[in-house]
């Protein structure tokens, strides 16, 4: 009889790991496609789920990316070490921003008290009662519009009661209580949303701060990433992407600090009240294009026609006039002068281009989406551009700089030393 052959013990690991020393074979195609397919899909499912961070995310990235210049200068220039130049920058931008926060409190509300917000409400309703039957019916273009039922309504609530007085009026301990509490309420209510913006802050703060330290390691790790051979078009897309995104959020914050300040001198120079509170109005909507710019527009031309002007003697109808004209000329100056000067061609998008862009943004995003939404589209721009110009097979970086041949650019001939001579 033949011997039975005792089964093999399996490997062990040490036994696997000598005998397989080359790598493992590369994956076909189709696994490729499935396991690419997978990550993909695991990608879109964890940013739906955390979409709650995206607007931190994004705030810390545009607060670390406007830091970055400075941190750059502390420790290039300044010879300081990284992580020093990262605490100086921080402390400084910290400190810069509550003192620039302070004084720009104390002049809002000055010129908000200029602008008399109590005493527009009740000339805006005396305005109203008075005029009300002039606007039952309007004719616009040529058409009849009948607002009787909306006069009617509006003149309902502007009618006020006589309150007669009586000295038999007394306030029970649950009034008082009721009063109380809900005076106590709306502080609670107030002080929550003011921690929950400062710890919003701190939080942003914190993640923007991490980003600049770390900025190096993640540029590293993104080209690790990209196969052999394209190492050089990442580089150049890089920096055209970097190009994009500092020429238009600097260039943005100069623009819109320039058009703000404009807006400020000049409504000061006619005379309008509160002439500083819609500069920073200009200012903070100038970031959104197209729009902000409009919007901006349209408190200065209110304030104007409810409160006048301080320094001609014209009625509150011409000065409005007047605001809307300054208003349009300072918004052209912007649009047409100043804006390319400051931002270059950073972005060099159609006017239709950033509109459409600007409401899609709007409504995906909110107001942090419409601000990032002109960037965002030049740089899918760019990327769309290079997918097309590797598929039809052309140069994506035309204008890069290129090495001189060596027909151009001949050796030098070798120096014969003296004892070879």
């Amino acid at each position: 009889m033949a011997a039975t052959q005792e089964p093999k013990a399996p490997p062990t690991s040490r036994e696997i790991l000598e005998a397989e020393a080359e790598p493992s074979p590369p994956w076909s195609n189709a696994a490729k496609l499935t396991v690419a397919a997978g990550i993909g899909v695991s990608l879109l499912l964890i940013a739906y789920m955390a979409r709650a961070v995206f607007v931190t995310a994004a705030l810390a990235g545009f607060v670390a990316f406007l830091i970055a210049p400075l941190i750059r200068i502390i420790h290039v220039r300044l010879k300081a070490p990284r992580g020093l130049a990262l605490l100086i920058a921080y402390f400084l931008v910290l400190v810069g921003t509550l003192v620039f926060g302070v004084l720009m409190a104390g002049a809002i509300i000055e010129s908000i008290r200029q602008l008399d917000p109590v005493g527009a409400i009740v000339a805006i309703a005396e305005w109203a009662r008075e005029n009300a039957e002039d606007l039952r019916r309007v004719t616009f273009l040529g058409v009849d519009l009948d607002l009787s039922e909306l006069v009617d309504s509006l003149q309902e609530n502007l009618d006020t009661e006589e309150i007669e007085e009586s000295s038999g009026v007394q306030v029970t301990t649950d009034q008082i209580m009721a009063l109380v509490g809900g005076a106590l309420a709306t502080l609670r209510a107030a002080v929550g949303v003011v921690v929950a913006i400062v710890m919003s802050g701190l939080v942003t703060l914190i993640v923007a701060m991490y980003l600049n330290a770390d900025s190096a390691k993640y540029h590293a790790a993104i080209l690790r990433t990209v196969p052999p051979g394209y190492e050089g078009d990442a580089l150049f897309m890089s920096k055209k992407l970097t190009t994009v995104w500092k020429g238009y959020l600097y260039g943005q914050l100069v623009n819109s600090a320039i058009t703000g300040t404009m807006v400020w001198l000049v409504l000061w120079m006619v005379g309008m009240p509160g002439a500083f509170v819609m500069g920073v109005v200009m200012a903070v909507l100038n970031m959104v294009p197209t729009f902000g710019p409009i919007l901006a527009a349209i408190p200065g031309v209110l304030a104007a026609l409810v409160n006048g002007t301080t320094r001609f003697e014209m009625s509150n109808l011409a000065f409005a006039v007047l605001v809307a004209i300054i208003y349009l000329v300072v918004v052209q100056l912007q649009a047409n002068l100043i804006a390319p000067r400051v931002m270059g061609t950073a972005v060099r998008l159609p006017p239709a281009v950033i509109m459409l862009g600007l409401i899609a943004g709007f409504a995906i995003g909110g107001l942090l989406g419409s601000l990032l939404a002109v960037p965002i589209i030049a740089t899918l721009r760019d990327i769309f551009s290079y997918l097309y110009a590797k598929l039809i097979d052309r140069d994506p970086f035309p204008d890069r700089p290129t090495l001189p041949s060596p027909a151009e650019n001949p050796p030098e001939p070798e120096r014969l030393t003296a004892s070879e001579a």
